[in-house]
């Protein structure tokens, strides 16, 4: 268990520090950003519409993966059509629609070409069987009071909390439904899709945004310092998911022993994918809505797609060439 820690720590460290550095320059650069005619705002729309482009990416990669037939369809674009409708969300929908996507499975089995590949015997935390339940039970009642909470807290970092504990389904899953609850309000929808674009530049997960907004957010707002807010933004949207998996893992060979289980997994992942495919609307009215040149960041989308998946061109890489894209047609704007 400490040495799963310590291994993941190191994993996520080297990210964590060049966010952090990264989003303390973006918010000395906040008022350039917002407006539309310098370069910097150019820039960084232009790197809005790569993110834009990886969260698409991210769809199409598990629709094809998660999502076969008709059944697992229409649990993933159902679930994905609630989302839409229901604005804004309240914390418990999310899960409530997975869940009920394993329902629906568990009830129904789907055929066994729409199964999901069984994996490999799960390894040991170093967990026992009664800590791993404890370790649910506290999430539960840390679950509870953050519902509570959500109602009374309308500072900045209750959400990044919120987000890690409730929303299912992965990086591309949740900083999207982050978004809904920091922009416009909190931090531009600009800077929060550049930030998703970024992240997926750097080593470790792209929960390492968390940093890149928390510093930014701390040094705005003042009510904390920045290192102390930017460490609190990074523990509440990871540490959930970190403390849910060491959890979870001592019972893993127990749970996928159990038969409704494995009918119930297809339709638990067609709905986490419904998740993802409702935040592609999101992301993308958010770039069109701040993008200083419409037209020209729905084509970078579009080309950052097809450099990205197509021709697998590296995501920094591609970055790079937007934000010399955007540069370009601010410095011609002015011209």
């Amino acid at each position: 268990t400490v040495g799963g820690l310590v291994s993941g720590l190191c994993f996520v460290l080297p990210g964590f520090i060049i966010m952090t550095a990264i989003g303390a320059l973006t918010h000395q650069l906040e008022d350039q950003i917002a407006n539309p005619t310098s370069p910097a705002s150019a820039v960084a729309a232009a790197c809005s519409a790569v993110g834009v482009a990886l969260v698409f990416i991210a769809v199409t990669g598990l629709l094809k993966k998660n999502v076969q037939g008709p059944k697992l369809g229409a649990i993933c674009f159902g679930t994905a059509s609630v989302c839409l409708c229901w604005s804004p969300q309240p914390e418990w929908l999310n899960p409530a629609l997975i869940i009920l996507g394993g329902v629906i499975t568990a009830i129904s089995p789907v055929d066994s070409a729409s199964q999901t590949a069984e994996t490999g015997k799960a390894g040991k935390t170093g967990l026992p069987v009664w800590a791993a339940v404890g370790v649910f039970l506290l999430y539960f009642v840390v679950a509870a009071w953050t519902i509570y909470d959500a109602y009374h807290d309308k500072g900045w970092l209750i959400p990044f909390l919120t987000a890690g504990m409730f929303v299912w389904g992965g990086g591309p899953v949740v900083l999207p439904m982050l978004m809904t609850q920091l922009t416009p309000g909190w931090i531009s929808q600009t800077i929060f899709l550049t930030g998703i674009a970024l992240a997926e530049m750097m080593p470790g997960p792209v929960f390492n945004m968390s940093a890149f907004l928390g510093v930014q957010l701390a040094l705005k707002n003042g009510n904390l310092s920045w290192p102390v807010g930017t460490v609190l933004a990074w523990m509440a949207l990871i540490g959930p998911g970190v403390i849910l998996t060491f959890g979870a893992m001592p019972l893993w060979d127990q749970l996928r022993s159990f038969q409704v289980y494995k009918h119930a997994l297809p339709g638990l992942n067609a709905a986490a994918v419904g998740l993802l495919v409702s935040t592609v609307f999101v992301v993308y009215g958010a770039m069109e809505a701040r993008s200083p040149w419409a037209a020209g960041s729905r084509a970078l989308a579009a080309c950052s797609y097809a450099a990205i998946e197509m021709m697998k061109v590296d995501v920094p890489l591609t970055v790079v060439l937007a934000a010399v894209v955007g540069l370009c047609w601010s410095m011609a704007q002015n011209y």
